[in-house]
């Protein structure tokens, strides 16, 4: 019997502790409702350096656009996240750009507006995703 418990405390623990949440984020200076967004979601500075998410999600832009503004959402549990966002304006899957290297599509990070040409680091844009973790307000940029 206390073998029972303890398996079932074992696994309703588990079950509470995945429990995924919803990461909100909205974009306000999308240049059209073309193609879609790709959500990048990376857990840590060495797969962000090695350009390997923990995983990808495309997201349509003319079926989350409301009153001018991109709004959606993906489901992560508890943690530390960084999102890198693309605005895949001729969905292809990935970052178009000129033949000297300059992004023709628009990108942005959360919680982080790059100004520079510097990729940015981890630690400055990524965030600790709990229960009150509020709306990401994205700000991509075009070059």
């Amino acid at each position: 019997m206390r073998k029972l418990l303890f398996v079932l405390i074992v696994l309703f623990g588990k079950n509470l502790h995945s429990q995924e949440i919803p990461v909100k984020f909205e974009i306000d200076n999308l240049r059209n409702t073309d193609g879609s967004v790709i959500v990048s979601v990376y857990k840590d500075a060495k797969s962000f350096d090695e350009g390997i998410p923990e995983f990808r999600k495309t997201i349509n832009k003319k079926e989350n656009m409301e009153n001018g503004s991109f709004k959606a959402q993906v489901l992560l549990p508890p943690g530390v996240y960084g999102l890198v966002f693309l605005d895949d304006e001729n969905n292809d899957g990935a970052m178009n750009n000129s033949f000297i290297g300059v992004p023709k599509e628009g990108f942005g990070f959360s919680n982080f507006y790059l100004s520079g040409f510097k990729k940015p680091k981890f630690s400055e844009f990524s965030f600790t995703l709990t229960e009150n973790t509020e709306t990401l307000q994205v700000q991509l940029r075009y070059l």
